[in-house]
């Protein structure tokens, strides 16, 4: 099984402008973020970006950067450009991961358990979640909740994803709740037809292109990550990123 992992990151994110290049113990995010890419057994890994300042940064650090147009509007649509410009066949990978840059603590690990569950069973998509541990997490609507299916070892399907505090709880607890961690996993199928799909009613309202496959009736997978994750969306979060390595290092 051939299979590549897509990071897509700009410059100019709404949130957190600069956000790919932000230092985190003297290293720029989305350093953290290919080695970790480099470290699982897919085949290749490139940095998608139009920004020529991040792909002079991954060369830098010695990763490999794809240089796209600033036409797509979402990261799902920069992959597809990506891949126009290195597989314009589409033959090349049986997998296509699109991994957000946003996410430095993810481990080489949880991307394989990803790429297992390709090679083991009949999937679509697949992407990862994580119990939500604090009531922060669970009523900040940046952090994306995923409603999982009953699990199956450390598998289900996601029955929906929202910004929204869910499950409904009167009082929060610990492991109820599940966020999304920004990675997604295809066959070249389920591209193919994610390609051609227009935004959904639910899309628009939630702001998540995840439910846009959803309501055309494809299954998500998910993946239960037991590692603790901070997707960064803040100055904050990158500082509670950068405490938790240095937690690790003492």
């Amino acid at each position: 099984m051939k299979s590549v992992i897509l990071i897509p990151a700009r410059l100019s994110a709404s949130r957190f402008p600069n956000k790919p290049l932000a230092l985190i113990a003297g290293k720029p995010m989305i350093q953290y973020v290919v080695e970790a890419a480099e470290a699982s057994t897919a085949t290749d890994v490139f940095v998608v970006t139009e920004n020529r300042e991040i792909m002079e940064a991954v060369k830098d650090f010695g990763g490999a950067a794809i240089l796209t147009s600033s036409e797509p509007i979402n990261g799902t649509e920069r992959c597809l450009e990506a891949l126009e410009i290195l597989d314009p066949e589409g033959k090349a990978y049986d997998v296509i991961i699109n991994l957000q840059g946003d996410e430095p603590l993810l481990s080489a690990e949880n991307l394989n358990d990803m790429l297992r569950l390709f090679s083991e069973e009949e999937v679509d998509i697949a992407t990862l979640i994580s119990p939500i541990e604090n009531e922060d997490e669970y009523l900040n609507p940046n952090v994306v909740k995923a409603v999982p299916s009953m699990f199956e070892d450390d598998f289900c399907d996601i029955c929906y994803f929202s910004r929204s505090p869910i499950p409904y709880m009167k009082e929060f607890t610990k492991g109820m709740a599940f966020k999304h961690v920004g990675v997604y996993g295809f066959t070249s199928t389920a591209l193919g037809e994610v390609k051609e799909m227009t935004a959904t009613p639910l899309e628009q309202v939630e702001k998540l292109e995840q439910l846009r496959w959803l309501q055309n009736h494809l299954i998500i997978s998910g993946v239960l990550c037991h590692n603790p994750l901070i997707g960064v969306d803040t100055i904050e979060d990158l500082a509670a990123v950068e405490n938790l390595l240095k937690s690790k290092s003492h």
